[in-house]
């Protein structure tokens, strides 16, 4: 069934608010079974949503919509939808009851009636629950053109979108769901496109697997789609296996995932020491729940001055080799791992540009160091790029790295 999704909410469209509903709809959709097919984001307008609407139903059995189901002035989801589908908007008795509830146990007096239009439901939806919120979701069998459509109406919050879809929606696709498509998927670490892609079409042939890569810093995500199970996960096995330790675990698709999970199997701890990355891989670490099983801290080494007094490191070693050095990222994973008393550390000094540079470092220079108990090994790279690429590939590579020597305990 082909699936699309309407994303409303001005704020999406000015880059205040990220977009994180659409990754988390496409994510447990395809999880399902289910995938989307297109996508669009509108503002809180009555004619953008209108012709969203007309653009998609068409070629569309469900449509999924996000936001404007709120209190105010701005939230018109629910009077677009009806209009669109020629449907009456009722009051839902049950539904004022809970929301003069609600409003009476926030102590803040007589309820504006604005509130209530949360209560406004089209003839014949059936209301999804809403256990951490006031508006509650919709679910519409209606008709366009004669042809039967599914319209789904879900919050904006991601506190509240993310429960009601898992609880409310998921069991009811999956019930109504007669042809779906699977995916398999996995990633290859420090693996370049053009290469996996040659060796996944040699595996897969003219099998009928929708094939799509995914190439970043950390390597190649690879996605098998196709409407026969069985068949992908064996596919999926046979190139896993061909790929070997470069595959990351439980088909996780972050090494920064992955390295906590291998962290954590072991039962080791990690600190960082940062320069150019600016605590770039502390926060990719820490974005994770539960990093505090891991990860106990990080020192963001900026200038000279802080690798001395702070981080430790020698003053003939700065002297003679410079911050950015083989033997400065050495002493720094070295003196990290003791200052915190860690087994792991990972280590970056480097030149992201545009400045700093000179004849003999460049910009894009950065040295990695990483250390697992005994074991340490600092590698040279020379990055191109932005000031951001540089960043963002010296964090690849550390984790890239860290996991490779995790491997060899």
């Amino acid at each position: 069934m082909k699936v699309s999704v309407i994303s409303t909410g001005s704020e999406l469209l000015r880059g205040t608010t990220v977009n994180t509903n659409l990754a988390f709809l496409g994510q447990a959709l395809t999880a399902a079974g289910f995938s989307i097919e297109r996508g669009a984001i509108v503002p809180d307008s009555g004619r953008s949503m209108t012709e969203a609407l007309a653009n998609l139903v068409p070629v569309s059995d469900i449509i999924i919509t996000t936001g404007g189901l709120g209190p105010t002035s701005d939230d018109i989801t629910r009077q677009v939808v009806c209009e669109f589908f020629g449907l009456k908007l009722m009051e839902d008795p049950e539904l004022r009851k809970k929301l003069e509830a609600h409003w009476l146990c926030l102590k803040r007096g007589h309820a504006p009636e604005a509130l209530f239009s949360q209560a406004q439901v089209p003839e014949n939806a059936v209301v999804l629950e809403n256990r951490n919120g006031t508006a509650p979701g919709l679910w519409l069998n209606t008709q366009k053109n004669g042809c039967s459509k599914i319209i789904i109406l879900l919050p904006g919050p991601p506190s509240e979108l993310e429960p009601m879809f898992s609880e409310e929606v998921m069991p009811k696709l999956t019930a109504i769901a007669a042809e779906r498509t699977f995916t398999e998927h996995f990633m290859v670490a420090g693996a370049a496109e053009l290469m996996i892609q040659q060796q996944v079409e040699a595996v897969i042939g003219y099998l009928p697997v929708e094939l799509a890569y995914c190439a970043s810093a950390e390597g190649v995500r690879v996605f098998l789609t196709g409407p026969d199970r069985p068949l992908l996960k064996t596919k999926a096995a046979e190139l896993k296996k061909l790929f070997g330790i470069a595959v990351l675990a439980n088909d996780s698709l972050s090494l920064v995932e992955e390295v906590s999970f291998q962290l954590r199997s072991r039962k080791f701890t990690l600190s960082t020491a940062e320069s150019c990355t600016g605590g770039m891989i502390a926060a990719a670490i820490t974005d994770l729940a539960g990093s505090s099983d891991v990860f106990k801290g990080s020192i963001v080494a900026y200038s000279n001055e802080i690798k001395g007094k702070i981080l430790g490191i020698p003053g003939e070693i700065l002297i003679k080799h410079g911050a950015v050095s083989e033997e400065c990222v050495a002493a720094m994973v070295d003196n990290v791992c003791a200052r915190f008393d860690t087994d792991a550390g990972i280590a970056v000094s480097g030149i992201a540009g545009p400045g700093g540079a000179t004849e003999d470092k460049p910009v894009g220079l950065v040295f990695i160091g990483v250390r697992v108990k005994e074991l340490a090994e600092v590698r040279k790279f020379n990055f191109r790029g932005s000031r951001e690429t540089v960043r963002n590939r010296a964090v690849a590579n550390a984790f890239r790295m860290l996991r490779e020597l995790l491997f060899r305990q």
